[in-house]
């Protein structure tokens, strides 16, 4: 049992001193920012006493709709044989099967399709991969990356060194999970900091270091995704920063018009010559009594067609903002006109563009959480998978495809020579295409 002394019960600043870099500070500046953005807080000044304004969250639509054009469905993983022999292809199966199985358990779909989201509004999105003992499988959850900071070699911004995870358990949760004694207080909140290194996990609750021991993985559990980073930084850019300006002038012009269309349906009424306004109403059936030589009239606001130079305006930022989101209308639906696979491909190619961009960091992240939950199975639970650890994503089509024509076009591949029945079975979508060639075979001897 741990014990951790009555004079570390007082709260304590979450992170140690030292441990944040100015980087980092105006990291998590910007995620506050961010997320305050996409939930909708897009005016840059407070609103004044009744003052009416207009919201339209076109930035938290987009994103959410590129997300779903990267993710339209469940991504699969091939493992190739390390070498040509029965056993290598076996255990190879094998690891696809077990690492399937390891995702399904962890709720993969729903969790990529969420760290799509979460990295394109604050700019990263991270997972720490670890083995849960009780359950005896992997365990991978969600970090929110402003609890993270990483160190990284000087010359490459891609090797991690170090990573620092601050947070908060209760004295409850710490006394189940660290075997800490009673004199914390159940309810109570306490900072906790994980160090780790490729060799070391350093543990420190309240200040105080519990546990400083060799690392149990043999490499740091987490896995970072980072948005379309600059070559020479680490962290990544939130995809809000291109639209920030034109969802906030969207919303200011579409308030104006609102308002101009509100007086225009309660005329106001202009009165010369008179003294005052009482029992002057506007509406149906009014009647008016004037004095001799007062003049009265209402102003249109739509006299002369002024709403057309705001819409026109409106209309011009909805462009804009498409163009930067790089985000066609069509890809909501609205072709307005019919159009053929090839040119409904040629329409949305930005869109396709950008995917693919995407899709590239997400290759990259899916390789390294993969081969951490196949390492994990390996050492923890025996699974006996050859050691493979390299996985290849294989992804569902963006656009909706004619699934007879995706099998012509594989069939074609291998006749030509140019593509393996077992490498066309995977991009079908056949989960353990060994399996299935040997089902084939029986059949064919059969």
């Amino acid at each position: 049992m741990m014990t951790i002394a009555p004079d570390l019960m007082r709260a304590v600043p979450t992170w140690p001193p030292g441990t944040l870099s100015p980087v980092d500070e105006a990291r998590f500046a910007r995620y506050v920012e961010a997320l305050a953005f996409w939930q909708g807080e897009q005016w840059p000044t407070p609103a004044r006493r009744g003052e009416h304004r207009l919201v339209f969250n076109y930035a938290r639509t987009l994103i959410r709709k590129t997300a779903s054009y990267v993710f339209p469905g469940p991504v699969a993983f091939a493992i190739a044989p390390r070498d040509d022999t029965p056993i290598a292809r076996e255990q190879a199966n094998r690891a696809e099967r077990v690492l399937l199985d390891a995702l399904v358990q962890a709720d993969g779909p729903r969790l990529d399709l969420a760290l799509a989201i979460d990295a394109s509004v604050l700019g990263d999105a991270a997972i720490k991969v670890t083995w849960d003992a009780t359950r005896q499988r992997p365990r991978i959850v969600a970090v929110d990356p402003a609890t993270l900071v990483v160190r990284t070699a000087a010359d490459d911004p891609r090797v991690v060194h170090t990573v620092t995870h601050a947070y908060g358990m209760t004295g409850e949760e710490l006394a189940t999970v660290l075997g800490a004694t009673s004199e914390l207080e159940a309810s109570r909140r306490y900072p906790v900091v994980e160090t780790w290194t490729s060799a070391r996990w350093q543990l420190a609750v309240a200040g105080q270091v519990l546990r400083d021991e060799a690392n149990p993985y043999g490499a740091i559990p987490y896995v970072i995704a980072t948005n379309d980073p600059r070559p020479f930084a680490f962290w990544g850019q939130s995809d809000l920063v291109d639209l920030t300006d034109v969802c906030v002038e969207i919303n200011a012009r579409m308030t104006v018009l609102s308002q101009v269309l509100e007086l225009s349906g309660a005329p106001i009424a202009v009165l010369e010559n008179v003294d005052g306004s009482e029992g002057i109403r506007v509406g149906p059936g009014a009647k008016w009594e004037l004095p001799e030589g007062a003049k009265a009239y209402l102003i249109d606001l739509l006299q002369g067609g002024g709403t057309d130079v705001h819409l026109a305006y409106i209309e011009r930022l909805f462009r804009i903002l498409h163009d930067l989101s790089e985000t066609p209308r069509t890809a909501f639906g609205d072709a307005n006109r019919d159009l053929s696979g090839a040119a409904l491909e040629v329409e949305i190619q930005p869109l396709i563009q950008k995917v693919a961009r995407k899709r590239r960091m997400w290759d990259a992240f899916f390789a390294q959480r993969n081969a951490l939950v196949l390492d994990l199975l390996e050492r923890f639970s025996g699974e006996d998978v050859g050691g493979h650890r390299v996985t290849s994503t294989i992804w569902p089509p963006v656009l909706p495809s004619d699934r007879s024509t995706a099998v012509r076009n594989e069939v074609s591949l291998v006749d030509a020579g140019l593509r393996s029945r077992r490498s066309a079975i995977a991009a079908l979508g056949g989960t353990d295409p060994d399996a299935e060639l040997a089902l084939i075979a029986d059949e064919t001897s059969g």
